[in-house]
C-alpha cells in the first residue's frame, strides 16, 4: 500500500486525468453522486451542503476539484454527453462577471450545472448572520448578547457604504475586460483596505485608483473615462453581490470584525474579555460555510437534482 506522500505524488494532476480516474468507478445507476468543483475553497461551502442531504437519501458522495471554472464546464459537456441529464452528476460554478461580459456559458443554472447567482460562493457567506456566527462560535458571546445586535445593525450599514466604495473599482474592472483586456485583480491585496473609526471603509490607493489598478492589475490601455462612466450607471441598477467580487466582499466582512476587536481590544473596560480570533482570508471560507444555511437557490437546485434519483 502506498504512503501518504506516494499516493498524493501519483494523484492525477489535469482535469481530463481527474475525470478520467472518476469514470473508472462511476456508475450511473448506483446510489451515489459525483460533484465537481472549481477551486480550494468550494469543498468547504458546496459539498458540506450536498452531504447533508445526501445523507438524508443515503447517497455517497465522490467530490473532485478540477481547478478552473474552464475545467468544470468541460467535463459538464463531456459527461453530460455521455450520460445525459443523469442526476448523479453535478457540477458548480462561480457566475463570475460572465453575465456582465455577455458571456452565455456558465452564466446560468441549467440541467445539471448549477451557477451561482452572485458573483461567487463567498458573496453568500456575506451578511448579518455571518457577523452573528463569529461573534458566537469564534469570539465565544453568549447568543443573547446586545451585543450581536448591535453588531449586525452596524455591519447592515457598512455593507451600504462598501457598496460604494467598491464601485468605481469593479467598475474599471468591468470596463476594461469588456475592452478585450484581462486584468490581473488577484494582484491587489487585503492590506489595501481598512476601516477607520467610524466603520468607513478606504481604499488606499497609491497615488489614484487608476493609476494603480492599471499597474497592479497589468494592464497596458486601460478603459477611458467614457468607458467607466457607462458601466458605472448600469452597476448602479443592480444588487452589490451581482457584481462585487467574492474575493473583495468577504475581504470587507473580515476588515470589518477586525474594526470591532480593536475596538474591543482598545476599551479598558473590556480587558477581560479575551478574543481569539483566527478567521482571515485564508481560512473565512473553511471556517463560515459550514455554520451558515445552504442558500436557498442550492438548496433548490440539490433537492431538484437529488429528487429525480
Amino acid at each position: 500500500m502506498p504512503s501518504f506522500l506516494d499516493a498524493l505524488k501519483a494523484a492525477p494532476q489535469s482535469s481530463r486525468a481527474k475525470v478520467n480516474v472518476f469514470l473508472t468507478s462511476f456508475n450511473p445507476k448506483a446510489k451515489s453522486i459525483g460533484i465537481f468543483l472549481e477551486g480550494r475553497d468550494d469543498p468547504s461551502f458546496i459539498r458540506v451542503h450536498v452531504r447533508k442531504i445526501a445523507d438524508e437519501a443515503n447517497l455517497a458522495v465522490t467530490t473532485t476539484v478540477l481547478g478552473r471554472k474552464k475545467d468544470v464546464l468541460e467535463a459538464w459537456r463531456y459527461l453530460e454527453q455521455r450520460f445525459p441529464d443523469n442526476p448523479r452528476l453535478m457540477f458548480f460554478v462561480d457566475k463570475d462577471h460572465d453575465d456582465l461580459v455577455s458571456a452565455t456559458e456558465g452564466a446560468t443554472t441549467e440541467r445539471g450545472l448549477f451557477v451561482t447567482r452572485h458573483y461567487s460562493i463567498e458573496n453568500f457567506l456575506v451578511s448579518e448572520d455571518a457577523i452573528a456566527v463569529v461573534l458566537t462560535d469564534i469570539w465565544g458571546l453568549d447568543s443573547s448578547s446586545g451585543a450581536i445586535e448591535a453588531a449586525c445593525r452596524n455591519f447592515s450599514k457598512f455593507q451600504q457604504a462598501y457598496r460604494i466604495v467598491f464601485l468605481p473599482w469593479m467598475a474599471w474592472l468591468l470596463a476594461a475586460r469588456r475592452s478585450g483586456a484581462r486584468p490581473q485583480n488577484d494582484n491587489i491585496r487585503f492590506s489595501i483596505l481598512t476601516v477607520n473609526a467610524n466603520h468607513e471603509p478606504i481604499l488606499n490607493w497609491n497615488p489614484d485608483m487608476l493609476t494603480h489598478l492599471a499597474r497592479d492589475c497589468k494592464v497596458e490601455t486601460p478603459p477611458d473615462a467614457a468607458a467607466i462612466a457607462l458601466v458605472t450607471s448600469e452597476l448602479e441598477t443592480l444588487p452589490t453581490k451581482v457584481w462585487l467580487r467574492g474575493k473583495q466582499e468577504l475581504w470587507c466582512l473580515l476588515a470589518f470584525l477586525d474594526s470591532l476587536e480593536k475596538e474591543v481590544k482598545d476599551d479598558e473596560d473590556l480587558k477581560c474579555l479575551k478574543i481569539r480570533s483566527q478567521i482571515n482570508p485564508g481560512n473565512a471560507v473553511e471556517l463560515l460555510a459550514p455554520r451558515l444555511p445552504c442558500p436557498k437557490d442550492l438548496n433548490d437546485y440539490l433537492t431538484t437534482r437529488l429528487g429525480a434519483l
